[in-house]
Protein backbone atom coordinates (compact mmCIF):
# COMPACT_ATOMS: atom_id res chain seq x y z
CA UNK A 1 0.00 0.00 0.00
CA UNK A 2 1.31 3.48 -0.50
CA UNK A 3 0.17 6.87 1.20
CA UNK A 4 -0.35 9.57 -1.47
CA UNK A 5 -0.72 12.87 -0.93
CA UNK A 6 -2.73 15.01 -4.14
CA UNK A 7 -2.30 18.71 -4.01
CA UNK A 8 -4.28 21.33 -5.81
CA UNK A 9 -1.69 24.00 -5.98
CA UNK A 10 -3.24 28.28 -5.82
CA UNK A 11 -4.42 29.88 -7.68
CA UNK A 12 -7.08 27.76 -9.72
CA UNK A 13 -10.84 28.08 -9.93
CA UNK A 14 -13.16 27.80 -6.73
CA UNK A 15 -16.44 27.31 -8.82
CA UNK A 16 -16.85 23.38 -8.29
CA UNK A 17 -14.80 20.85 -6.30
CA UNK A 18 -11.41 19.56 -8.00
CA UNK A 19 -12.28 16.62 -10.04
CA UNK A 20 -8.75 15.57 -11.19
CA UNK A 21 -7.67 14.39 -7.59
CA UNK A 22 -11.23 13.30 -6.80
CA UNK A 23 -11.41 10.96 -9.51
CA UNK A 24 -7.81 9.91 -8.94
CA UNK A 25 -8.64 9.31 -5.46
CA UNK A 26 -11.71 6.99 -6.43
CA UNK A 27 -9.97 5.01 -8.64
CA UNK A 28 -6.88 4.00 -6.69
CA UNK A 29 -7.76 4.04 -3.11
CA UNK A 30 -10.29 0.43 -3.86
CA UNK A 31 -6.76 -0.75 -5.22
CA UNK A 32 -5.41 -0.95 -1.47
CA UNK A 33 -3.84 2.84 -1.68
CA UNK A 34 -4.43 5.93 0.60
CA UNK A 35 -4.84 9.19 -0.86
CA UNK A 36 -5.45 12.31 1.09
CA UNK A 37 -6.19 15.27 -0.57
CA UNK A 38 -5.61 19.63 0.00
CA UNK A 39 -6.54 22.08 -2.29
CA UNK A 40 -4.59 25.80 -1.48
CA UNK A 41 -7.47 27.29 -3.20
CA UNK A 42 -9.90 26.55 0.04
CA UNK A 43 -7.28 28.85 2.39
CA UNK A 44 -8.30 32.22 2.30
CA UNK A 45 -5.02 34.02 3.32
CA UNK A 46 -3.97 32.00 0.05
CA UNK A 47 -6.27 32.69 -2.44
CA UNK A 48 -7.27 36.45 -1.42
CA UNK A 49 -3.56 37.02 -2.61
CA UNK A 50 -4.47 36.88 -5.91
CA UNK A 51 -7.34 39.57 -5.66
CA UNK A 52 -4.40 41.71 -3.92
CA UNK A 53 -1.50 41.34 -6.80
CA UNK A 54 -4.65 42.65 -9.61
CA UNK A 55 -5.34 45.41 -7.53
CA UNK A 56 -1.85 46.02 -6.95
CA UNK A 57 -1.58 45.84 -10.70
CA UNK A 58 -4.43 48.69 -11.01
CA UNK A 59 -2.41 50.70 -8.85
CA UNK A 60 0.35 51.07 -10.24
CA UNK A 61 -0.32 50.42 -13.55
CA UNK A 62 -4.02 51.76 -14.63
CA UNK A 63 -4.59 50.24 -18.07
CA UNK A 64 -4.96 47.26 -15.96
CA UNK A 65 -8.50 48.20 -15.09
CA UNK A 66 -9.83 48.10 -18.86
CA UNK A 67 -7.82 44.27 -19.46
CA UNK A 68 -10.50 41.86 -17.63
CA UNK A 69 -7.13 40.87 -15.63
CA UNK A 70 -8.55 38.46 -13.57
CA UNK A 71 -8.98 36.47 -16.82
CA UNK A 72 -6.14 37.72 -18.73
CA UNK A 73 -3.88 38.29 -16.42
CA UNK A 74 -4.09 34.34 -14.67
CA UNK A 75 -0.53 33.71 -16.74
CA UNK A 76 1.34 37.31 -16.00
CA UNK A 77 1.05 36.47 -11.95
CA UNK A 78 2.38 32.34 -12.47
CA UNK A 79 5.43 33.92 -14.93
CA UNK A 80 6.25 37.07 -12.29
CA UNK A 81 5.44 34.50 -9.20
CA UNK A 82 8.34 31.60 -11.42
CA UNK A 83 10.53 35.08 -12.07
CA UNK A 84 10.54 35.56 -8.06
CA UNK A 85 11.25 32.16 -6.90
CA UNK A 86 13.87 31.78 -8.94
CA UNK A 87 15.70 34.38 -10.59
CA UNK A 88 15.68 37.20 -7.37
CA UNK A 89 19.53 37.21 -6.91
CA UNK A 90 20.08 38.12 -10.30
CA UNK A 91 21.24 41.96 -10.94
CA UNK A 92 18.33 42.44 -13.56
CA UNK A 93 15.30 40.90 -11.58
CA UNK A 94 13.51 43.61 -12.35
CA UNK A 95 13.79 43.80 -15.71
CA UNK A 96 12.95 40.20 -15.82
CA UNK A 97 9.42 40.88 -13.90
CA UNK A 98 9.11 44.05 -16.27
CA UNK A 99 8.85 41.90 -18.86
CA UNK A 100 6.37 39.69 -17.91
CA UNK A 101 4.28 42.43 -16.26
CA UNK A 102 4.32 44.85 -19.02
CA UNK A 103 1.79 42.94 -20.77
CA UNK A 104 1.01 45.31 -23.68
CA UNK A 105 4.33 46.48 -24.52
CA UNK A 106 4.59 49.69 -22.68
CA UNK A 107 7.59 52.18 -23.32
CA UNK A 108 10.19 50.57 -20.96
CA UNK A 109 11.13 54.09 -19.56
CA UNK A 110 7.60 55.38 -18.77
CA UNK A 111 6.60 51.39 -17.41
CA UNK A 112 9.98 51.03 -15.21
CA UNK A 113 9.57 54.62 -13.43
CA UNK A 114 5.95 53.33 -12.71
CA UNK A 115 7.00 49.47 -11.80
CA UNK A 116 7.53 49.45 -7.99
CA UNK A 117 9.03 45.55 -8.53
CA UNK A 118 9.14 45.44 -4.18
CA UNK A 119 5.61 45.83 -3.56
CA UNK A 120 4.76 42.61 -5.73
CA UNK A 121 7.52 40.73 -3.55
CA UNK A 122 5.98 41.72 -0.44
CA UNK A 123 2.93 39.69 -1.65
CA UNK A 124 4.74 36.60 -2.70
CA UNK A 125 6.82 36.61 0.16
CA UNK A 126 3.58 35.83 2.12
CA UNK A 127 2.23 33.86 -0.15
CA UNK A 128 5.02 31.38 -0.13
CA UNK A 129 5.47 31.91 3.54
CA UNK A 130 2.23 30.71 4.20
CA UNK A 131 2.50 27.80 1.88
CA UNK A 132 5.75 26.03 3.13
CA UNK A 133 3.47 26.49 6.69
CA UNK A 134 0.55 24.92 5.07
CA UNK A 135 2.62 22.07 3.25
CA UNK A 136 5.34 21.33 6.29
CA UNK A 137 1.90 20.33 8.51
CA UNK A 138 0.59 18.15 5.52
CA UNK A 139 3.46 16.20 5.52
CA UNK A 140 3.90 15.74 9.01
CA UNK A 141 0.18 14.90 9.35
CA UNK A 142 -0.44 12.57 6.31
CA UNK A 143 3.63 11.00 5.92
CA UNK A 144 2.89 10.69 2.59
CA UNK A 145 5.18 8.15 0.17
CA UNK A 146 4.04 9.62 -2.99
CA UNK A 147 2.82 13.77 -3.45
CA UNK A 148 1.46 14.80 -6.60
CA UNK A 149 0.53 18.63 -8.09
CA UNK A 150 -1.66 19.18 -10.25
CA UNK A 151 0.15 21.42 -13.09
CA UNK A 152 -1.87 24.12 -15.01
CA UNK A 153 -1.11 27.22 -16.86
CA UNK A 154 -2.20 29.26 -13.18
CA UNK A 155 -0.70 26.53 -10.91
CA UNK A 156 2.75 25.79 -12.46
CA UNK A 157 4.94 28.08 -9.75
CA UNK A 158 3.34 26.51 -7.09
CA UNK A 159 3.69 23.38 -8.23
CA UNK A 160 7.49 23.53 -8.62
CA UNK A 161 7.79 25.87 -4.99
CA UNK A 162 5.50 22.81 -3.08
CA UNK A 163 7.52 19.68 -4.59
CA UNK A 164 10.82 21.24 -4.21
CA UNK A 165 10.28 21.48 -0.83
CA UNK A 166 8.85 18.11 -0.78
CA UNK A 167 12.04 17.08 -1.63
CA UNK A 168 13.56 18.76 1.06
CA UNK A 169 12.32 18.04 3.66
CA UNK A 170 11.29 14.43 2.55
CA UNK A 171 13.98 13.11 -0.57
CA UNK A 172 12.76 9.53 -0.61
CA UNK A 173 8.93 10.58 -1.29
CA UNK A 174 8.19 10.13 -4.79
CA UNK A 175 6.69 13.34 -6.55
CA UNK A 176 4.10 13.41 -9.08
CA UNK A 177 2.22 16.01 -11.73
CA UNK A 178 -0.60 15.70 -14.14
CA UNK A 179 -2.65 17.99 -15.74
CA UNK A 180 -2.60 20.21 -19.01
CA UNK A 181 0.36 21.29 -18.63
CA UNK A 182 2.62 24.94 -17.96
CA UNK A 183 1.29 26.23 -21.25
CA UNK A 184 -1.51 25.49 -23.49
CA UNK A 185 -0.14 22.82 -26.04
CA UNK A 186 2.79 21.30 -24.03
CA UNK A 187 1.72 17.74 -24.11
CA UNK A 188 1.34 17.80 -27.81
CA UNK A 189 4.90 18.39 -28.33
CA UNK A 190 7.55 15.35 -26.82
CA UNK A 191 10.69 17.99 -27.20
CA UNK A 192 8.71 20.12 -25.11
CA UNK A 193 7.94 17.86 -22.13
CA UNK A 194 10.94 16.19 -22.17
CA UNK A 195 12.88 19.45 -21.65
CA UNK A 196 10.55 21.02 -18.85
CA UNK A 197 10.61 17.16 -17.35
CA UNK A 198 14.69 17.23 -17.16
CA UNK A 199 15.03 20.88 -16.11
CA UNK A 200 12.66 20.25 -12.72
CA UNK A 201 15.21 16.97 -10.55
CA UNK A 202 11.91 17.75 -8.46
CA UNK A 203 9.61 16.10 -10.43
CA UNK A 204 9.49 12.21 -10.52
CA UNK A 205 6.94 11.29 -12.86
CA UNK A 206 5.13 13.61 -15.28
CA UNK A 207 2.16 12.13 -15.99
CA UNK A 208 0.89 12.90 -19.86
CA UNK A 209 -2.75 12.59 -20.45
CA UNK A 210 -5.55 10.40 -18.77
CA UNK A 211 -4.47 10.02 -15.15
CA UNK A 212 -5.91 7.02 -13.88
CA UNK A 213 -4.35 3.97 -14.49
CA UNK A 214 -0.72 6.08 -14.73
CA UNK A 215 -1.29 7.55 -11.36
CA UNK A 216 -2.25 3.56 -9.96
CA UNK A 217 0.86 2.16 -11.70
CA UNK A 218 2.95 4.71 -9.56
CA UNK A 219 1.20 3.57 -6.43
CA UNK A 220 1.68 0.06 -7.32
CA UNK A 221 5.24 0.10 -7.77
CA UNK A 222 7.51 1.84 -5.21
CA UNK A 223 11.09 0.78 -7.73
CA UNK A 224 9.45 2.23 -10.18
CA UNK A 225 11.93 4.45 -12.22
CA UNK A 226 11.49 8.57 -12.63
CA UNK A 227 9.61 9.00 -16.43
CA UNK A 228 7.45 10.49 -18.51
CA UNK A 229 4.40 8.32 -17.93
CA UNK A 230 2.30 8.07 -20.49
CA UNK A 231 -0.87 5.81 -20.09
CA UNK A 232 -0.84 2.33 -21.51
CA UNK A 233 -4.55 2.85 -22.30
CA UNK A 234 -7.25 5.08 -22.45
CA UNK A 235 -10.86 4.44 -20.02
CA UNK A 236 -13.25 3.41 -23.03
CA UNK A 237 -16.05 3.14 -20.90
CA UNK A 238 -16.49 6.07 -18.75
CA UNK A 239 -19.39 4.53 -16.71
CA UNK A 240 -17.02 2.18 -15.20
CA UNK A 241 -15.32 5.12 -13.20
CA UNK A 242 -16.25 5.15 -9.76
CA UNK A 243 -17.89 8.72 -8.35
CA UNK A 244 -15.55 11.26 -7.70
CA UNK A 245 -14.52 10.87 -4.05
CA UNK A 246 -13.67 14.44 -2.16
CA UNK A 247 -11.97 13.34 0.88
CA UNK A 248 -11.93 15.66 3.15
CA UNK A 249 -12.10 18.64 0.85
CA UNK A 250 -14.84 20.93 2.97
CA UNK A 251 -17.72 21.20 0.36
CA UNK A 252 -18.80 24.35 2.31
CA UNK A 253 -16.18 26.45 0.37
CA UNK A 254 -17.57 25.67 -3.02
CA UNK A 255 -20.24 26.84 -5.14
CA UNK A 256 -20.71 23.22 -6.56
CA UNK A 257 -20.19 19.86 -6.70
CA UNK A 258 -18.36 18.48 -9.70
CA UNK A 259 -18.70 15.41 -12.40
CA UNK A 260 -18.33 14.88 -15.80
CA UNK A 261 -20.18 12.53 -18.33
CA UNK A 262 -17.38 12.99 -21.41
CA UNK A 263 -14.06 13.64 -22.22
CA UNK A 264 -12.66 15.56 -24.84
CA UNK A 265 -15.29 17.21 -27.01
CA UNK A 266 -17.03 15.85 -30.12
CA UNK A 267 -15.74 19.19 -32.34
CA UNK A 268 -12.71 20.60 -32.76
CA UNK A 269 -12.90 24.54 -32.99
CA UNK A 270 -9.11 25.83 -34.09
CA UNK A 271 -8.43 27.45 -30.70
CA UNK A 272 -9.09 24.37 -27.99
CA UNK A 273 -6.75 21.98 -27.29
CA UNK A 274 -9.24 19.31 -25.50
CA UNK A 275 -9.39 16.56 -28.43
CA UNK A 276 -5.53 16.75 -28.68
CA UNK A 277 -5.27 16.29 -24.52
CA UNK A 278 -8.28 13.96 -24.11
CA UNK A 279 -7.51 11.54 -27.46
CA UNK A 280 -11.26 12.50 -29.21
CA UNK A 281 -14.28 12.46 -27.53
CA UNK A 282 -15.84 9.46 -25.33
CA UNK A 283 -19.25 9.93 -23.07
CA UNK A 284 -21.39 8.00 -20.61
CA UNK A 285 -24.52 6.69 -21.51
CA UNK A 286 -27.26 9.27 -20.66
CA UNK A 287 -29.16 6.92 -18.38
CA UNK A 288 -25.88 5.73 -16.51
CA UNK A 289 -25.29 9.25 -16.06
CA UNK A 290 -28.12 10.37 -14.33
CA UNK A 291 -27.44 7.16 -11.83
CA UNK A 292 -24.77 8.55 -11.11
CA UNK A 293 -25.27 12.18 -10.48
CA UNK A 294 -27.91 11.25 -8.02
CA UNK A 295 -25.81 9.14 -6.46
CA UNK A 296 -23.61 12.11 -6.18
CA UNK A 297 -25.57 14.32 -5.15
CA UNK A 298 -27.16 12.04 -1.95
CA UNK A 299 -23.64 10.80 -1.56
CA UNK A 300 -22.97 14.77 -0.48
CA UNK A 301 -26.21 16.04 0.42
CA UNK A 302 -26.08 18.69 -2.26
CA UNK A 303 -28.32 19.99 -4.93
CA UNK A 304 -25.75 22.32 -7.12
CA UNK A 305 -24.10 20.89 -9.80
CA UNK A 306 -21.14 21.71 -12.40
CA UNK A 307 -20.85 19.51 -15.24
CA UNK A 308 -17.42 19.49 -16.29
CA UNK A 309 -17.59 18.58 -19.83
CA UNK A 310 -15.94 20.47 -22.80
CA UNK A 311 -20.05 21.08 -23.61
CA UNK A 312 -22.95 19.38 -22.28
CA UNK A 313 -25.06 19.71 -25.58
CA UNK A 314 -25.08 15.85 -26.25
CA UNK A 315 -26.39 15.45 -22.79
CA UNK A 316 -28.31 17.95 -21.31
CA UNK A 317 -31.64 17.67 -22.77
CA UNK A 318 -31.75 13.92 -21.27
CA UNK A 319 -30.55 15.19 -17.79
CA UNK A 320 -32.95 17.65 -17.33
CA UNK A 321 -35.91 15.63 -18.70
CA UNK A 322 -34.84 12.91 -16.00
CA UNK A 323 -34.41 15.36 -13.14
CA UNK A 324 -37.77 16.91 -13.82
CA UNK A 325 -39.59 13.50 -14.68
CA UNK A 326 -38.32 12.01 -10.66
CA UNK A 327 -39.11 15.90 -9.40
CA UNK A 328 -35.81 16.40 -8.07
CA UNK A 329 -34.46 19.36 -7.16
CA UNK A 330 -30.64 19.57 -8.86
CA UNK A 331 -29.41 22.63 -10.25
CA UNK A 332 -27.11 22.24 -12.88
CA UNK A 333 -24.25 24.82 -14.46
CA UNK A 334 -22.62 23.63 -17.97
CA UNK A 335 -20.72 24.89 -20.84
CA UNK A 336 -23.25 24.71 -23.87
CA UNK A 337 -22.28 25.53 -27.62
CA UNK A 338 -24.31 27.97 -29.14
CA UNK A 339 -26.02 26.22 -31.85
CA UNK A 340 -29.54 25.26 -33.33
CA UNK A 341 -30.03 23.29 -30.13
CA UNK A 342 -30.28 26.22 -27.82
CA UNK A 343 -32.91 27.99 -30.07
CA UNK A 344 -36.05 25.88 -29.16
CA UNK A 345 -38.39 27.39 -27.03
CA UNK A 346 -39.93 24.48 -25.50
CA UNK A 347 -36.73 22.52 -25.25
CA UNK A 348 -34.70 25.57 -23.32
CA UNK A 349 -37.90 25.28 -21.49
CA UNK A 350 -37.57 21.78 -20.35
CA UNK A 351 -34.30 22.31 -19.57
CA UNK A 352 -35.05 25.15 -16.79
CA UNK A 353 -37.74 23.33 -15.33
CA UNK A 354 -35.18 20.36 -15.27
CA UNK A 355 -33.03 22.70 -13.12
CA UNK A 356 -30.40 24.15 -15.88
CA UNK A 357 -29.85 27.50 -14.22
CA UNK A 358 -26.61 28.74 -16.26
CA UNK A 359 -25.09 28.03 -19.49
CA UNK A 360 -21.38 29.09 -20.66
CA UNK A 361 -21.92 29.89 -24.01
CA UNK A 362 -17.95 30.21 -25.92
CA UNK A 363 -19.34 33.19 -28.26
CA UNK A 364 -16.10 33.82 -29.23
CA UNK A 365 -16.91 36.19 -32.31
CA UNK A 366 -19.77 37.77 -34.07
CA UNK A 367 -17.97 37.76 -37.14
CA UNK A 368 -19.07 34.61 -39.71
CA UNK A 369 -16.14 34.81 -41.53
CA UNK A 370 -14.50 34.67 -37.96
CA UNK A 371 -16.36 31.62 -36.81
CA UNK A 372 -15.92 29.48 -39.64
CA UNK A 373 -12.14 29.70 -39.28
CA UNK A 374 -12.35 28.94 -36.04
CA UNK A 375 -14.91 25.66 -37.09
CA UNK A 376 -17.17 27.06 -34.18
CA UNK A 377 -20.37 24.93 -36.96
CA UNK A 378 -22.61 27.88 -35.99
CA UNK A 379 -23.74 31.18 -37.10
CA UNK A 380 -24.45 34.70 -35.93
CA UNK A 381 -28.04 34.82 -36.33
CA UNK A 382 -28.12 31.16 -34.52
CA UNK A 383 -26.48 32.56 -31.61
CA UNK A 384 -27.98 35.76 -30.99
CA UNK A 385 -31.33 33.42 -30.93
CA UNK A 386 -29.82 30.86 -28.47
CA UNK A 387 -29.07 33.55 -25.93
CA UNK A 388 -32.88 34.92 -26.95
CA UNK A 389 -34.35 31.97 -25.81
CA UNK A 390 -32.58 30.77 -23.47
CA UNK A 391 -32.63 34.12 -20.94
CA UNK A 392 -36.36 33.65 -22.17
CA UNK A 393 -36.25 30.81 -20.17
CA UNK A 394 -34.62 32.11 -17.08
CA UNK A 395 -31.27 30.16 -17.94
CA UNK A 396 -28.51 32.36 -17.27
CA UNK A 397 -26.39 33.02 -20.09
CA UNK A 398 -22.45 33.52 -19.47
CA UNK A 399 -20.85 34.64 -22.41
CA UNK A 400 -16.82 34.08 -23.76
CA UNK A 401 -15.02 35.59 -26.47
CA UNK A 402 -11.77 35.46 -27.99
CA UNK A 403 -10.19 38.62 -28.85
CA UNK A 404 -7.45 39.13 -30.86
CA UNK A 405 -7.82 36.09 -33.15
CA UNK A 406 -5.71 35.80 -36.15
CA UNK A 407 -6.66 37.62 -39.09
CA UNK A 408 -9.35 39.63 -37.64
CA UNK A 409 -9.86 42.47 -38.97
CA UNK A 410 -11.31 45.83 -37.78
CA UNK A 411 -14.32 45.47 -39.51
CA UNK A 412 -14.69 41.92 -38.12
CA UNK A 413 -13.96 43.43 -34.81
CA UNK A 414 -16.85 45.51 -34.85
CA UNK A 415 -19.28 42.99 -35.78
CA UNK A 416 -18.56 41.16 -32.22
CA UNK A 417 -19.01 44.83 -30.34
CA UNK A 418 -22.05 45.56 -32.29
CA UNK A 419 -23.43 41.84 -31.66
CA UNK A 420 -23.21 42.82 -27.69
CA UNK A 421 -25.09 45.84 -28.20
CA UNK A 422 -27.95 44.43 -29.89
CA UNK A 423 -28.25 41.53 -27.59
CA UNK A 424 -27.47 43.52 -24.17
CA UNK A 425 -30.51 42.26 -22.50
CA UNK A 426 -30.07 38.94 -23.24
CA UNK A 427 -26.34 38.41 -21.74
CA UNK A 428 -25.75 38.22 -18.19
CA UNK A 429 -22.10 38.07 -18.85
CA UNK A 430 -19.26 38.93 -21.16
CA UNK A 431 -16.28 37.38 -20.34
CA UNK A 432 -13.24 38.82 -23.23
CA UNK A 433 -10.15 36.28 -23.28
CA UNK A 434 -6.91 37.36 -25.23
CA UNK A 435 -6.64 34.52 -27.74
CA UNK A 436 -3.69 32.26 -27.17
CA UNK A 437 -1.18 30.24 -29.56
CA UNK A 438 0.42 27.07 -29.58
CA UNK A 439 2.35 25.31 -32.34
CA UNK A 440 0.98 21.70 -32.22
CA UNK A 441 -0.85 21.85 -29.00
CA UNK A 442 -4.68 23.46 -30.74
CA UNK A 443 -6.87 21.39 -32.80
CA UNK A 444 -5.93 24.19 -35.44
CA UNK A 445 -2.61 24.72 -35.17
CA UNK A 446 -1.40 23.77 -38.65
CA UNK A 447 -3.38 26.04 -40.33
CA UNK A 448 -2.84 28.99 -37.99
CA UNK A 449 1.11 28.40 -37.91
CA UNK A 450 0.77 29.82 -41.41
CA UNK A 451 0.59 33.10 -40.01
CA UNK A 452 4.35 32.34 -38.83
CA UNK A 453 5.63 32.01 -34.89
CA UNK A 454 7.67 34.07 -32.43
CA UNK A 455 8.63 33.44 -29.33
CA UNK A 456 6.52 35.94 -26.58
CA UNK A 457 9.69 36.79 -24.45
CA UNK A 458 13.82 36.59 -23.95
CA UNK A 459 16.15 33.17 -24.41
CA UNK A 460 16.79 34.30 -20.60
CA UNK A 461 13.13 33.82 -19.55
CA UNK A 462 12.63 30.76 -22.00
CA UNK A 463 15.70 29.15 -20.59
CA UNK A 464 13.76 29.80 -16.95
CA UNK A 465 10.58 28.17 -18.02
CA UNK A 466 12.11 25.47 -19.78
CA UNK A 467 9.67 25.69 -22.44
CA UNK A 468 8.52 28.43 -24.76
CA UNK A 469 5.57 30.64 -24.74
CA UNK A 470 4.69 31.44 -27.97
CA UNK A 471 2.45 34.54 -30.53
CA UNK A 472 1.44 34.34 -34.34
CA UNK A 473 4.53 36.15 -35.53
CA UNK A 474 1.88 38.09 -38.36
CA UNK A 475 -0.42 38.76 -35.66
CA UNK A 476 -1.68 42.12 -34.13
CA UNK A 477 0.76 43.47 -32.14
CA UNK A 478 0.58 43.69 -28.40
CA UNK A 479 -0.87 47.32 -28.38
CA UNK A 480 -3.39 46.56 -31.06
CA UNK A 481 -4.41 43.53 -28.58
CA UNK A 482 -5.10 44.87 -26.22
CA UNK A 483 -6.62 48.34 -27.21
CA UNK A 484 -9.04 45.74 -28.89
CA UNK A 485 -9.60 44.15 -25.33
CA UNK A 486 -10.28 47.98 -24.11
CA UNK A 487 -12.87 48.84 -26.48
CA UNK A 488 -14.74 45.32 -25.92
CA UNK A 489 -14.66 45.79 -22.14
CA UNK A 490 -15.89 49.64 -22.77
CA UNK A 491 -18.45 48.19 -24.98
CA UNK A 492 -19.67 45.90 -22.51
CA UNK A 493 -19.68 48.56 -19.66
CA UNK A 494 -21.82 50.58 -21.53
CA UNK A 495 -24.30 47.98 -22.55
CA UNK A 496 -24.60 48.04 -19.09
CA UNK A 497 -23.34 43.73 -19.32
CA UNK A 498 -21.49 42.48 -16.15
CA UNK A 499 -18.38 40.52 -15.78
CA UNK A 500 -18.43 39.83 -12.37
CA UNK A 501 -14.98 38.27 -10.66
CA UNK A 502 -16.30 38.51 -6.74
CA UNK A 503 -19.53 37.72 -5.08
CA UNK A 504 -20.31 41.41 -4.68
CA UNK A 505 -19.78 41.87 -8.76
CA UNK A 506 -21.98 38.99 -8.77
CA UNK A 507 -25.09 39.78 -6.76
CA UNK A 508 -24.96 43.57 -9.05
CA UNK A 509 -24.88 41.20 -12.02
CA UNK A 510 -28.10 39.37 -10.87
CA UNK A 511 -30.03 42.84 -9.63
CA UNK A 512 -29.19 43.66 -13.02
CA UNK A 513 -30.65 40.38 -14.59
CA UNK A 514 -33.95 40.86 -12.11
CA UNK A 515 -34.17 44.50 -13.37
CA UNK A 516 -34.73 43.21 -16.87
CA UNK A 517 -37.30 40.73 -16.32
CA UNK A 518 -35.41 37.58 -15.92
CA UNK A 519 -35.75 35.12 -13.18
CA UNK A 520 -33.54 35.54 -9.77
CA UNK A 521 -30.31 33.62 -10.62
CA UNK A 522 -29.22 31.17 -7.87
CA UNK A 523 -27.36 33.09 -4.95
CA UNK A 524 -24.63 32.08 -2.80
CA UNK A 525 -27.17 30.92 -0.61
CA UNK A 526 -28.78 28.64 -2.87
CA UNK A 527 -25.78 26.88 -3.95
CA UNK A 528 -24.80 25.93 -0.25
CA UNK A 529 -28.71 24.61 0.18
CA UNK A 530 -28.50 20.57 1.42
CA UNK A 531 -30.60 18.28 -0.60
CA UNK A 532 -32.90 17.76 3.09
CA UNK A 533 -33.46 21.45 3.18
CA UNK A 534 -34.60 21.62 -0.48
CA UNK A 535 -37.35 19.16 -0.63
Amino acid sequence: MSKALLIVPHFWDTVCVPLGVSSLKAYCEPHGHQIALFDYNMVGDIFSIQKEYFALGCKQFPGWKNWNMARNGTETLALHQLVYLFTREQPNYKELCAEIVNVNGAPKESFMAAFDVAQFDLLFERLYSRVEEILRGLLDRHQPDVVGCSLYNSTWPATLFILKLVKKLRPATRTVVGGPGPIMGIISKEEEIQSFYNAHDCIDYYVVGEGEAAFLEILDNSTLPPAIVRPASYVKKLGELPLPDYGDLDLRYYLSLSIASARGCPYECSFCAETIFWKGFRSTSKALFFEKVKSLAEKYNRRCLYICDSLSNHIISSLTDLTHREKLPFKYDCYLRADVSCTHEDRAKLWSLGGLHRARLGMESASQRILDEMVKKTDVATMEKSLAVLSGADIVTSTLWIVGYPGETEEEFSETLSFIKRNKNHIHQADPWLFQFHPDGLAGSDQLVGSGVASRFSPQLNKLFAITPYVIGKGLSLQERFDRLERFERARVEAGISNPYSFEEWNMADHRWQELGHKRPLTLVDHMASLSRSR
